[in-house]
């Protein structure tokens, strides 16, 4: 049997870590600056501002990008205030791997990253990002509590870390309908506290579900969970989906399996936020879950990715203490384990027949074979999924370092249980 691993795989590794490359649809743009002043820089020794001004010109939808470098002695963000200029959906602040801004992209091309340039493609596709620090779907977070951004207010005593000298990368998304250049301006605040001043680091949840198809015309669901390995406290989450998102639910599910609902809306734009207060306990063995639904008005299928003509399926959040790991879906051990659940019909012996005959670069069907399942066929599904993209959880490590034939048949028979599982699965 040929493996689904290496077009998944594929597949995955541009969704990893992605940009909230999000859809603005068609409404035109003001360009009042909300509360008409913009954000005023953090006090001396309170925090860093992090500033991106541009013009979009008439007529285009466009991403930019630019690369900061964070201060020498690092930051430990406590708090954060975002606003900006309206005809943008998001603007974030991304972490990267590097410790010097690079001087040509990710492809080669000469590029003075400390300015403003396009990222139209996704940041992704630019740089290296490994993380999420701050950002905003609400043009002025500073007008309601904690502004429905990402990071918000955090505890006293409670930081996120970001190591000293760290490149990061700030993304904007704007859209400009109108007959006129627009003029933007986005800023972030990061509050700071002093090193003795952190008694626990905080991290950012960031659960992105690749699975993501919805036919023309028609509509889907994509339900993504993810269990943690460790007790952790979340403070606030928030989704993030494109213009085709008319609902979204996230629950806690126990380890008895019982689930309950914490956040439901119906908005793809202007996103709520949830607060947790006191904040939600999710214990080792306790779950996170969440599900979008979408309704596609063209002719064409949508399926997940990067740009404005796909669609997202997200949950953000600053939770503390920091488990790495558990920011992306996986666990202890570093792998990637979460488990979907399909709107559809198909068995798990149909779906994965489904993956294995799709063309490598059909995206909408190879998501679509998984979406199509029947809900009772989730865990079956996803430990095949899960197993073959892992190389059977590093078990094939090795032989996957040879060469295809190697690796196609530890995979195949390290999942053999996984596999035989799922050809038995049925929707009763």
């Amino acid at each position: 049997m040929r493996t689904i691993a290496s077009s998944f795989i594929a597949l995955l590794g541009a969704a990893a870590l992605v940009g909230c490359s999000s859809d603005t649809g068609t409404e035109t743009p003001d360009t009042d600056t909300p509360g008409d002043e913009m954000l005023e820089p953090p006090a001396q020794g309170a925090g860093v501002q992090y500033r991106m001004s541009t013009t979009i010109d008439p007529g285009t939808e466009v991403e930019r990008c630019q690369l900061f470098v964070a201060p020498p002695e690092g930051l430990n963000v406590n708090r954060e205030v975002v606003r900006f200029s309206t005809g943008s959906h998001h603007v974030l602040l991304y972490t990267t791997p590097y410790t010097e801004i690079p001087t040509t992209t990710r492809d080669g091309t000469p590029i003075d990253a400390t300015q403003v340039h396009d990222c139209s493609q996704g940041p992704q596709a630019y740089w290296k990002v490994t993380g999420v620090v701050a950002g905003s779907q609400s043009p002025d977070s500073s007008q309601t509590p904690n502004g429905n951004s990402f990071l918000g207010d955090l505890p006293e005593g409670v930081a996120l870390k970001v190591a000293p000298g760290t490149v990061l990368l700030m993304n904007t998304h704007y859209l400009n309908s109108s007959a006129k250049p627009l003029e933007t301006d986005a800023r972030i605040n990061l509050y700071t506290l002093a090193d003795d001043e952190v008694k626990t680091e905080a991290g950012m949840l960031f659960h992105y579900n690749p699975f993501i198809s919805v036919p023309a015309r028609g509509t889907s669901s994509s339900q993504m969970r993810c269990t943690t390995d460790s007790d952790i406290s979340v403070v606030r989450i928030q989704s993030h989906m494109h213009r085709r998102g008319v609902g979204y639910v996230a629950r806690k599910v126990d380890a008895d399996g019982k689930a309950t609902e914490l956040y439901a809306h119906d908005r793809w734009e202007g996103v709520p936020s949830q607060e947790f207060t006191p904040f939600l306990e999710v214990k080792a063995g306790e779950a996170l879950e969440y599900r979008c639904d979408f309704k596609n008005t063209e002719d064409r299928t949508i399926a997940q990715g990067l740009t404005t003509k796909d669609e997202m399926c997200m949950l953000i959040g600053p939770y503390f203490p920091r488990s790495q790991a558990y920011e992306n879906c996986e666990n202890e051990a570093g792998f990637f384990k979460p488990t979907w659940t399909g709107s559809g019909t198909s068995t798990c012996a149909e779906a994965l027949s489904c993956m294995n005959s799709t063309p490598n670069g059909d995206d909408a069907t190879f998501y679509g074979c998984l979406v199509n399942t029947c809900a009772s066929v989730g865990p079956q599904i996803s430990e095949v999924i899960n197993c073959q993209i892992t190389g059977g959880y590093g078990a094939c490590d090795e032989d996957c370092s040879q060469d295809a034939e190697a690796c196609n048949t530890c995979i195949v028979t390290t999942c053999g249980a996984a596999m035989e599982a799922c050809e038995v699965a049925t929707c009763d």
